[in-house]
């Protein structure tokens, strides 16, 4: 199932835990702080063709007020709608002019500012960069059209997402639960003023990291921070409460019609935060399950069985929280045979000790994966920041590396039992619901098997 975006970078966080040493060589990283708080971490790699550049603040859709979720998502996509000094047209002209992708991005936990430049236009990008973050105006007029285009989005919305009712069964009304981008009761109670209070309380130096890697030294790009965010004052400190988490852990089965040849099948469960002890083992557990295909599962329906092309495992790691999803396409005529043989290899790794060998093989496919999560210099920009972010620069990668290469079969067996819970799955099947009730008619009932 394709989660939110955030969670592709925390995924990319726990596939670099397998990463193996001798390839650290690209992840000579340097972290440096400014007076002011702001967090500054270089990927030096000579000869790529640009730099790319990630501005992380620590706050994301978590933190929105309530009543009020989509304003993190609103704040992050009008900052370039006009500052002090240039207006919205301006700075797109400037963007364009200078080239790369730039995107906003907000995740649950942090919002991210992405763009890739030639070395060349680093400085002007900075300055860019800079005036948006630190003066961003707001214009009425903008804040107008932003919060209309997306209300219209979502009152023309028919269904809502699979990923979307899984969230709201787990987590409500609560933090993790609700769109990033808001839903309609909460966009129409938004106005400008919150959009300032939440920029005020958010964007703060102190809450933000910059990383950069690509053709560029430390010292070169230490200088133009320092040059273009070296003024921006640090806020008072103010405690600000986590959001408080409920989690509904009774099962559930979600039916979603779509008119597909075959059904799209997922089990998911609630997972661990990302600075969890949990994580590492549990990211073994998905791809030892279906990472690969080698893994159970893969070779249990695709190899044996000949159900499906695939199967898929993803583990998504939050701050507060996280998932453990499964996932497969299989003919409407094997539903519940393609659900039995799943559950039945998950309570054999709950029960059963996993191989040394199959543990060993696990911890040597598992790199590869990361590779191309990291294969460009924007893909270790945001791995780098999403690291930082979450360790809150108490935890240097390698110390994660060798806590993934420890892991135990005991351990993977003990997070088995703990996270994955057949009693605490929810059950989702989207397809054609004729062709799920023929089959699976107590899925269409909503009642488990």
């Amino acid at each position: 199932m394709k989660w939110q975006r955030h969670v592709c970078l925390a995924a990319g966080l726990l596939l670099f835990l397998g990463w193996p040493s001798a390839v650290w060589a690209f992840h000579n990283w340097q972290r440096v702080q400014l007076p002011n708080g702001l967090t500054l971490l270089v990927v030096e790699k000579p000869g790529a063709p640009v730099v790319s550049v990630t501005l992380l603040v620590n706050q994301g859709a978590t933190s929105d007020p309530p009543g009020k979720s989509g304003l993190a998502f609103l704040t992050a996509h009008l900052l370039a709608e006009g500052t002090r000094q240039r207006s919205g047209d301006q700075i797109v002209e400037r963007i364009a002019a200078l080239g790369g992708e730039f995107v906003e991005e907000v995740s649950a936990d942090f919002t991210t500012l992405d763009w890739p430049v030639l070395k060349e236009d680093l400085a002007p990008a900075l300055e860019v960069l800079a005036d948006i973050v630190q003066y961003p105006v707001f214009p009425q007029a903008a804040f107008d059209q932003a919060r209309n285009a997306r209300l219209a989005e979502r009152e023309a919305e028919q269904q809502e997402t699979p990923e979307a009712l899984v969230l709201r069964h787990f987590f409500g009304r609560g933090p993790y639960g609700l769109p990033l981008s808001g839903d309609v009761t909460s966009l129409k109670q938004i106005v400008r003023e919150d959009v300032v209070r939440f920029y005020r309380q958010a964007y703060r130096p102190e809450e933000t990291v910059l990383t950069a890697a690509g053709d560029v030294t430390l010292e070169e790009i230490a200088a133009l921070v320092k040059k273009n965010f070296g003024d921006w004052p640090a806020a008072e400190k103010t405690a600000v409460a986590a959001p408080s988490l409920s989690i509904n852990e009774k099962p559930a089965v979600v039916v979603i019609n779509r008119p597909l040849v075959q059904a799209s099948v997922y089990l998911t469960f609630v997972g661990t935060p990302a600075a969890s002890p949990d994580t590492p083992a549990l990211s073994l557990l998905s791809h030892l399950l279906a990472g690969s295909a080698e893994s159970r599962l893969g070779q249990k329906l695709r190899e044996q069985k000949e159900w499906t092309y695939g199967v898929h495992s993803g583990v998504e790691a939050w701050r507060q929280t996280g998932l453990f999803s499964l996932a497969m396409s299989v003919p409407y005529e094997v539903v519940l045979l393609a659900l039995e043989e799943t559950v039945r290899e998950i309570v054999r790794v709950r029960t059963t000790p996993v191989s040394e060998e199959e543990l060993q093989r696990a911890k040597q496919e598992f790199p590869a994966r990361f590779y191309f999560e990291t294969e460009s210099v924007r893909d270790i920009s945001r791995f780098l920041a999403v690291h930082e972010a979450f360790t809150q620069g108490q935890e240097p990668p390698d110390h994660a590396l060798a806590a993934l290469q420890s892991v135990t079969a005991e351990e993977i067996q003990k997070v088995a039992r703990r996270y994955l819970d057949p009693q605490k799955a929810v059950v989702t099947v989207v397809g054609d619901t004729r062709a799920i009730g023929q089959y699976a008619p107590a899925l269409v009932q909503g009642k488990l098997p």
